[in-house]
């Protein structure tokens, strides 16, 4: 992949806690704030951004991946399947199963503008054999299917703006996947490949699509974000100050600040770089970028 470097200030560190894996950041607008989650962990996130305060919410649920609810709450993904977290409420099952498969081990998230909740499983194992996984939607009527398979480990998703285009990252076959998408109906189709990166490049992880159209993608062992054009034409790199950045997002009140999380743990694989020097900070921090780009708000679940 050619590298278009891009200056940039260092970032802020929002917060320095080491975490396995920080993962899944999801800024709310209505109250300024960021979530995230510890996906090696039971913990999700909060910084206000207004008081510079970060709290544990709740350590109730595995959750590797968030999106916002349009009732208040989070709709959270992680091992156990999709469920519906507020404060002043029980946690609510949304999902756990589907077609007599568990919708288990969900790893990322991103709800659609009619409320339907996208969730891609990791079915990866590095130690044995496994069979590849599915893509979920869960329509607001509570409904669960099957829109996507043969996913390694289904990771970042997004939305072209003019909403014809829904994008799917498979970490394990360093591709973005491009689909025709129907917003009406939330059907996707018409699979080919966006982006494909070499080994030297690091994994696709998380990502985000801004306001012009271009996503943002975490390179895990490749310590940067990289921005491409929607034609999957790169067009810059932003370094990070840890090899494995996991996840990225929009916020703020212009929703110009890049949010960035990531990962402490030590995970020595033959799927990293050849010759990667394990001896670089591997992660840990939530970072903040002021990259001089807008995002755009995320979708609401309504399941």
């Amino acid at each position: 992949m050619n590298r278009a470097e891009q200056q940039s200030p260092p970032p802020e560190i929002i917060q320095d806690a080491g975490l396995p894996c920080g993962e899944g950041p999801m800024w709310d607008p209505d109250g300024q704030c960021l979530y995230w989650t510890d996906a090696m962990g039971r913990a999700v996130y909060r910084y206000d951004r207004q008081r510079g305060a970060v709290t544990c919410l709740t350590d109730a649920v595995h959750a590797a991946s968030i999106v916002l609810h349009r009732q208040g709450g989070l709709i959270l993904g992680g091992a156990e399947g999709f469920f519906h977290w507020r404060a002043d409420q029980p946690l609510r099952l949304v999902a756990g199963e589907c077609d007599g498969k568990p919708a288990l081990r969900i790893n990322d998230l991103i709800a659609d503008p009619q409320g339907r909740v996208f969730g891609g499983q990791e079915a990866f194992r590095e130690d044995g054999p496994y069979e590849p996984g599915y893509l979920f939607r869960v329509d607001p009527d509570g409904s669960i299917r099957i829109v996507e398979e043969g996913l390694h480990l289904a990771n970042g998703m997004g939305f072209s703006p003019d909403l014809t285009s829904f994008y799917l990252t498979d970490t394990i076959q360093r591709r973005i996947y491009r689909y025709d998408y129907d917003p009406a109906t939330g059907e996707i189709s018409g699979r080919r490949t966006l982006i494909e990166l070499d080994r030297q490049d690091g994994l696709l992880d998380g990502m985000t699509v801004d306001r012009e159209g271009f996503l943002w993608v975490a390179r895990w062992f490749g310590g940067a974000i990289s921005r491409f054009d929607p034609d999957g034409v790169l067009e810059r790199v932003i370094e990070v100050p840890a090899a494995q950045p996991s996840s990225v997002t929009f916020g703020g009140p212009d929703l110009d600040e890049l949010y960035v999380t990531s990962a402490a743990t030590r995970w020595e694989s033959p799927l990293a770089p050849a010759g990667h020097d394990y001896d670089l900070p591997r992660g840990g921090p939530v970072f903040r970028f002021r990259p001089g780009i807008q995002g755009r708000d995320e979708f609401r679940a309504v399941v």
